[in-house]
């Protein structure tokens, strides 16, 4: 039945292949769910179990503390597993066989003083897997050689270069499989890159990349209609973010909703090789939200924002908003501005919630409350407060001034959510489970004003229905619903 909400269209100059609505799909209801073809480590990885995938410095350190000096080793190929039940896992079992013919046995040692220590020679693994569906599922082989790849682009990047003198040779010579052409095993590595979703999987303590075939379907929108989770079985399910109706495109993003359109843009050229022209990317107000803009410098007593003429082009003049100005900005000057907003964005003390609010202050009178990198900023502080309230939760209860700063902050991009991310999307869902968060602290502390009681309600209320479509969704830290529709616990 689920097959019936979609079909997938033909090629066309702009989306490529896709995905449209055969009938209207309701808000919260799953599109489908899609069988990997192959799931593994990225191109380089933290050192994991070819078996399970689980993050093995973690593993060794709870099995024998930070004096180990390696891993467990598979008695056949010699790669890392978590242990020999792992030898006999269905992922691992068709590569161990080349592996181990090959005679070669990778040096992946435990780095103990740096856990995040990432192995480049994990990146043989994948292509290696979908390698072997040629000969374990030809027609999924068959249909991974019609994915998008951008090939042609890609080969100019660094990265390939790399590939060309490191992955190659190591499949063909190392593992034998000469039958492989170069072109055929660049081709597949542009195809994983430009395919490929990674998936976290918090309780292995890990990211890997999986294939899908119907995820390789998918368009991307900046302002997208569907969210995406994996079940226990690595199986990505797509669900409705908002009502999409019959004959509509059904698209995900790629890339983060706080971004202003340039870097968004060069973000997905670099990462996707496509020049997006959605909706928000050639609309100068994104969705009104303004994000790209910034306070004009002349326009002292009636501010006004500048804003691109032309959004999807790179070169275009940045123009104050007021036809009465004539400020305008070259695109190299704004390129400059943001870069070094971007730099001082990251330099901030990541555990440091002041210096964010000292960033705020310092740039939002010259940005606006509303622009990219305040945005940004404005979000970081509010994990930040999130987690000093976690940490101090056993030892100083969280003061009702920051809880209340939480709250502020929350509303706010909520009301960027809304536009840019609007329904149970991603984004919009962690705002709403932080600002549950913080009013349910507010309850505990016994100053929960009558309409924050109804906001609280309110809040849990839809994340509870949003957690029926989305079980990765915890509603636990919001408090208990009960209470967020009782009166006041204490007199005021």
């Amino acid at each position: 039945m689920e097959k019936t909400l979609y079909r997938i269209m033909v090629r066309n100059d702009r989306l490529g292949r896709h995905l449209v609505a055969t009938r209207p799909i309701k808000q919260g209801e799953i599109i489908y769910r899609d069988e990997p073809y192959a799931v593994g480590p990225k191109i380089a990885n933290v050192p994991l179990c070819l078996g399970c995938n689980r993050n093995l410095m973690p593993l060794l350190q709870r099995q024998s503390g930070n004096g180990a000096d390696r891993f467990y080793e598979c008695t056949r190929c010699g790669w890392p597993l978590c242990g020999s039940s792992c030898e006999e896992s269905a992922q691992h079992r068709p590569e161990c066989a080349v592996l181990a013919a090959s005679g070669y046995r990778p040096n992946i040692r435990p780095h103990p003083s740096n856990p995040e220590h990432r192995e480049s020679a994990y990146c043989v693994i994948v292509p290696l897997r979908v390698l072997l569906l040629e000969r374990l599922a030809p027609e999924r082989y068959a249909t991974v050689q019609g994915f998008e790849s951008h090939l042609t682009e890609r080969l100019a990047s660094p990265l390939y270069g790399v590939l060309r003198s490191n992955l190659v040779p190591f499949v063909r010579t190392v593992l034998g499989l000469k039958q492989y052409s170069e072109q055929t095993v660049l081709e597949l590595s542009a195809i994983l890159d430009t395919n490929c979703y990674e998936i976290r999987l918090p309780e292995q303590h890990v990211k890997v990349r999986g294939l899908y075939p119907l995820g390789a379907m998918l368009s991307h929108d900046c302002r997208p209609n569907t969210k995406h989770y994996f079940d226990d079985r690595l199986h990505m399910v797509l669900v409705a973010t908002v009502d999409i109706p019959e004959g509509a495109v059904i698209h995900a993003s790629y890339t983060q909703p706080l971004l202003g359109t340039v870097q968004r843009r060069l973000a997905l050229r670099q990462a996707k090789c496509f020049d997006c022209a959605c909706e928000r990317c050639t609309d100068p107000t994104e969705h009104g939200t303004q994000a790209s803009g910034y306070r004009c410098p002349n326009c002292r007593r009636t501010p006004s924002l500048v804003l691109a003429v032309d959004p999807t082009n790179y070169r275009s003049v940045w123009r104050c908003q007021n036809k009465r100005c004539s400020y305008q900005e070259r695109p190299e000057k704004y390129v400059a501005r943001c870069e070094q907003l971007q730099q001082d964005l990251l330099a901030l003390d990541r555990s440091d919630p002041d210096a964010y609010e000292s960033f705020l202050a310092r740039h939002e009178p010259t940005l606006h409350r509303w622009n990219a990198y305040i945005l940004q900023a404005k979000y970081a502080l509010t994990q930040l407060l999130s987690s000093a309230r976690s940490a101090n939760r056993s030892t100083n209860a969280p003061t009702e001034v920051t809880i209340r700063r939480t709250i502020e902050l929350c509303r706010d991009l909520l009301d960027v959510a809304d536009r840019l991310e609007p329904g149970y999307g991603t984004f919009r869902t962690k705002l709403l489970l932080e600002l549950g968060t913080a009013l349910s602290a507010l309850h505990s502390l016994g100053v929960l004003s009558d309409p924050e009681r109804q906001e609280w309600a309110t809040v849990r209320t839809e994340l509870e229905r949003i957690a029926k479509t989305d079980p990765t969704v915890d509603v636990s830290s919001c408090g208990d619903s009960a209470a967020s529709e009782k009166g006041p616990l204490y007199c005021s």
